[in-house]
């Protein structure tokens, strides 16, 4: 009677084990057991090794898996940004043209003025924004008619309050000449803003160009383009 139920034992052992182990990896080298004959304790501690290594093994590739989850990131290519104004006006000085692998603005209409872009920003829920890059390229740095890309934010929109919020900027404007990225990683990292929440908020990415006043609006727009940006994130 005592074989019996350390048969009926190890059979529930194994079929939970062979449940949870569909797909990786197999508990092989058991020992069969016959009904109405004893089970011998180097068998049944060898089938309940078997399960075990199986066990340790698959519970190490979640471990390794789990590992490799966390770190993220979403990238939107120039396209996807849209001109952004807080005018209702029909005609803007600031007109957003695609061109190759970048977007600028057309500056035939004006000069000393803040362009600005914007788009949204897809992130998982719950995950952590740990820093945002923006890939742009300054041909004004250093010349009489200086220009720049503003520091570039990640921006919070309350879906119930209507109010916007930046939670994370690139720490300064383009500083150099020539193709280059705009980095910014969060001052405070547990800060709560970082934390994404779909069910009330809306994310979005302003990208400003500024245009100085000696800028030649004719020619000059396409000094200041934006090829893409990232925002990088981390999963709970």
């Amino acid at each position: 009677m005592k074989g019996l139920q350390i048969i009926r034992m190890v059979s529930g052992v194994l079929a939970f084990s062979l449940m949870g182990s569909v797909g990786a990896t197999d508990v092989t080298g058991l020992t069969t057991f016959v009904p109405n004959t004893p089970a011998k304790a180097e068998e049944v501690n060898g089938n309940f090794n078997a399960v075990k290594s199986a066990v340790d093994d698959n519970d190490q590739r979640i471990t390794d898996l789990e590992a490799k989850l966390p770190d993220g990131a979403v990238s939107l290519s120039a396209f996807a940004f849209s001109e952004w104004t807080s005018s209702n006006s029909s005609s803007s000085a600031c007109q957003e043209l695609r061109i190759l692998n970048y977007v600028y603005f057309d500056m035939y209409w004006a000069k000393s003025t803040s362009c600005s872009l914007t788009a949204p920003v897809h992130l998982p829920q719950g995950a952590t924004v740990t820093g945002l890059s923006c890939l742009v390229n300054d041909e004004l740095y250093g010349t009489a008619a200086d220009s720049n890309f503003y520091p570039i934010t990640l921006r919070q929109l309350d879906l119930t309050t209507a109010t916007t919020n930046g939670i994370l900027s690139t720490g300064t404007s383009s500083s150099d000449v020539g193709l280059q990225t705009l980095t910014a990683t969060p001052f405070d990292p547990d800060a709560p803003e970082l934390v994404v929440d779909n069910t009330q908020y809306a994310y979005t990415l302003m990208v400003t160009a500024n245009y100085a006043d000696d800028v030649a609006p004719a020619v000059e727009g396409n000094t200041l383009k934006l090829h893409g940006c990232k925002v990088e994130y981390t999963l709970p």
